[in-house]
């Protein structure tokens, strides 16, 4: 770079190098006289005839010194050799006589120093700017390192507690009044004997890392009776067969310890033959089997006692003999495909969870204020000679809708053109007007109310019409100008884009739609992939069981999780086809019947929900593979099962091209820059005149205009409750064949497909570019009669093989292949 900026061609840059090189000549030179020259003798040499030293002798010595170097080896002068010359000399005396030789030294090298950072270009702040640079890159990537190992230990931790829990033995503490009965202790709870040595504080952390060690009784820990320790008690052999399994229901190791002998009868179970004791090993004294329970209760919504503890540890029995034990052993279930195994029930999070909507039933308009706008409404339309009434206003949590019935021979169009005036004369902060109210013949003013009203997302689920629907993929969206809920059934949809500018309130409006389904469905009905490349929008839904795979942020993996969800639902329309049905409704339906009867043929197949909350990312890294796999699965996948969510807050031609656009019929377009950026969500205008901080336009395909409401506003806190619950209850069930395709398929999968299927037209373009001589892509367009795009990738692949050569601005290409090359080539067979 140095050397590079030296050799520049510019004269402000020659000037100042030349002078700083003069500069650094000069001081060296001065340092060499001080090193060399005597001060004292100096003088002594510019004594001039008066007797005295004398300047203009001096300048004289080192001027005939500088023009004659020789002099300074000449072995007569050798023991006074005058060094540096005029400029050198001169500036060495200078500099000695002011601060002395040191000080001189000192001050010529500091000057060398910030002569040679100026011609040679060295920039400290830069230096110091790229070390920094490099510290923070470095802790960032030792932080990174550090977050996941941590992750990977809780994980870890969680499910190794899980599985034991699954183990665990749960001792039931029990006091009577008599006193006869003993409370038994949890192990980690137990005083240890005074024999023992108290355990350090570094075992008890370790023991709160190994779970192998969490509520498990030793042999020695057991009491054995005084009758089994006498030496007269002959041991009698027990042979008792081990289950085949051991299910979360039933475990041979739930005990319960009395202090008394008497061991109560154990209850009948219907069903079982009466059986002999003999076979049946001999338990302790203080402790009986417990008596199977068979119908188990079905765990509540919003309880908080564990469903494993309440329903199945506590009503264990053991199993050591299996022919008298009365319980049936529950065969595994085989699952229904790789993407569907989950092993627990699922139990959707308490509503407690989420903030209660207290403000609904504090909407009610302030009538007065109310009446008093309409008036004002009307004197401001009168004042422009229009004639028009207000016959029904309706508020809602955001904004204020009068309806207007214009007067006879009014145009709408009048009133339309007045938005600006009538904001203006109301002293609102912008005013939306629907011309007409589809349905009723009005004219729809929307004024934003002073103080707006948050719709929190439980008021919504807690709705007759959430409650009421039965599809899987009903979400909450928010209210509509009435108070309305908006619900979205996703599965009609069947698609949904999402655009608006930073901060009207997307991710929110995507936390509203995904909270709504975790409250609603279980894994069994929708599984989500998800794709995040901002990393700290989705990323906390990591851990869920709905989940395929962890949440994508990279975005070059991005296009190998869509190229997944072709396959699988190029993989469904399989088996509809190979079991003759022709949507995921009727194939679910047949499985259902045929699991009944026992045939695994079919699997039970979820829906499935692609959420991408930024497009313009994956559109920026590989934009092909994006858009061809999001063609394909927003033209086909509705009847596979396989709905998708797009989000991204750049609403350009080249995010939302006009193929995503025309397979994605159902849009919510929240505040826009511009009118221009309104149009590309909904193809009209309006989006643009929205309040932010979740206003939104929600626009289905069975709606023939927007629908304006306040989009539903869940927390951050509230979204974390819920997920740290869900992870509490069920572990997460990633599939690992999808998450090894998302990891290791290359973007380039796609690409060399398309190069095994090569154009047809290869041929006849390579025949033409011949006989003309020249190649472009106008020349293919016109003599084959082809779009741009494929006449393009016509002239690129003939440029890959070596026919035409390369891009040379607005010139054609050149033919590189000669008439008898290229009949030459035709006649071996290549082409």
């Amino acid at each position: 770079m140095t050397v590079d900026r030296f050799l520049e061609r510019r004269i402000k840059n020659s000037r100042k190098r030349f002078t700083y090189l003069l500069i650094i000549l000069t001081g060296s030179v001065a340092i060499l006289h001080i090193a060399t020259v005597d001060p004292s003798r100096f003088i002594k040499l510019a004594v001039g005839d008066t007797g005295d030293p004398e300047a203009f002798q001096a300048i004289r010595l080192l001027w005939s010194s500088g023009v004659d170097p020789s002099r300074i080896a000449d072995p007569a002068a050798s023991a006074d050799p005058l060094t540096g010359g005029l400029l050198g000399g001169g500036l060495a005396f200078a500099l000695t006589a002011i601060a002395g030789k040191v000080g001189a030294l000192i001050l010529l090298g500091a000057l060398l120093a910030s002569q040679l950072v100026l011609f040679l270009n060295v920039s400290l702040s830069k230096a110091i700017g790229r070390t920094a640079e490099a510290i923070n890159k470095t802790r960032k990537r030792v932080d990174g390192a550090v977050r996941s190992s941590v992750a990977n230990i809780r994980q870890t931790h969680l499910e190794e507690e899980q599985i034991a829990r699954n183990f665990d033995i749960d001792l039931e503490k029990q006091k009577q009044k008599d006193d006869r009965t003993e409370s038994v202790q949890p192990l980690s709870d137990r005083p240890e004997p005074e024999g023992k040595k108290k355990s350090s504080f570094l075992q008890s952390l370790k023991r709160l890392w190994h779970v192998d060690d969490l509520s498990v009784i030793t042999p020695e820990e057991l009491a054995v009776p005084d009758f089994l320790q006498s030496e007269e008690q002959t041991e009698t052999p027990v042979q008792a067969t081990e289950p085949a399994d051991i299910s979360p229901q039933a475990s041979p190791y739930d005990l319960r310890v009395n202090a008394t002998s008497d061991l109560p009868p154990s209850p009948s179970v219907s069903g079982a033959k009466p059986e002999s004791r003999v076979d049946t090993p001999v338990l302790p004294a203080g402790i009986r089997r417990v008596p199977p329970k068979q119908d188990f209760p079905k765990p509540v919504i919003g309880s908080d006692t564990d469903p494993l503890v309440e329903n199945g540890r506590a009503h264990w029995q053991d199993r050591s003999d299996p022919s008298g034990s009365g319980v049936d052993f529950i065969k595994p279930r085989k699952p229904a495909g790789d993407q569907l195994t989950i092993q627990l029930p699922y139990e959707t999070p308490p509503i407690h969870l989420l903030r209660k909507d207290t403000n609904a039933a504090a909407r009610a308009a302030n009538t007065p204020a109310i009446q008093a706008l309409g008036r004002k409404l009307e004197n401001t339309l009168d004042s422009f000679g229009i004639q028009a009434k207000v016959i029904r206003v309706t508020t809602g949590p955001t904004i204020t809708r009068f309806e207007l019935s214009p007067g006879p021979g009014v145009k709408v169009s009048r009133i339309v053109s007045l938005s600006d005036d009538i904001a203006l004369n109301l002293a609102a902060m912008g005013v939306r007007i629907e011309a007409p109210i589809p349905g009723k013949s009005a004219i729809g003013i929307e004024i934003p109310n002073k103080e707006t009203t948050p719709v929190l997302l439980r008021g919504l689920l807690e709705s007759t019409e959430f409650i009421q629907s039965q599809s899987p993929l009903m979400a909450a969206l928010g209210r509509d100008v009435q108070g309305n809920p908006i619900l979205c059934d996703l599965t009609k949809m069947p698609h949904l884009l999402i655009a608006g500018a930073t901060g009207s309130g997307k991710s929110v409006c995507i936390n509203a739609i995904l909270m709504s389904i975790l409250y609603r469905s279980s894994p069994d009905e929708v599984r989500m992939m998800m794709i995040d490349p901002k990393v700290v929008e989705l990323s906390v839904y990591n851990g869920i069981p709905h989940l395929l795979a962890p949440v994508v942020t990279d975005p070059k993996k991005a296009a190998n999780a869509l190229n997944w969800a072709v396959s699988e639902m190029v993989r469904r329309y399989g088996l509809f086809a190979d079991k003759s049905v022709r949507d995921i409704n009727s194939y679910n339906s047949s499985a259902t019947v045929a699991l009944a009867r026992g045939d695994d043929d079919y699997e039970k197949l979820p829906l499935i929900l692609f959420v991408i909350d930024e497009l313009s990312d994956l559109m920026a890294t590989t934009p092909t593979e994006v858009e061809d796999a999001i063609a394909r699965l927003t033209a086909m996948a509705r009847a596979a099962g396989i709905h998708l969510i797009i989000a991204t807050q750049r609403p350009s031609v080249d995010v939302i091209t006009g193929v995503i656009k025309a397979n994605i019929p159902s849009r919510i377009a929240f505040a826009a820059a511009s009118q221009v950026d309104s149009r590309t969500i909904l193809d009209m205008g309006g989006a643009e005149k929205l309040l932010g901080k979740g206003d939104l336009l929600y626009y289905p395909q069975s709606l023939a205009k927007p629908l304006r409401g306040q989009g539903a506003f869940v927390t951050d806190a509230e979204v974390e409750r819920v997920l740290t619950w869900l992870r509490s209850r069920h572990v997460a069930d990633y599939n690992q064949e999808v998450t090894d395709t998302i990891m290791t398929a290359t973007a380039n999968d796609s690409r060399e497909r398309d190069q095994d299927d090569e154009d047809e037209l290869i041929p006849q373009a390579l025949d033409i570019v011949v006989e003309t001589g020249y190649a472009s892509v106008s020349l293919l367009q016109r003599r084959l009669k082809l779009g741009y795009p494929r006449a393009a990738r016509l002239i690129d692949t003939l440029h890959d093989k070596g026919f035409v050569g390369p891009f040379d601005g607005s010139k054609p290409r050149k033919v590189l292949i000669t008439q008898d090359q290229y009949l030459e080539y035709k006649a071996r067979g290549d082409g």
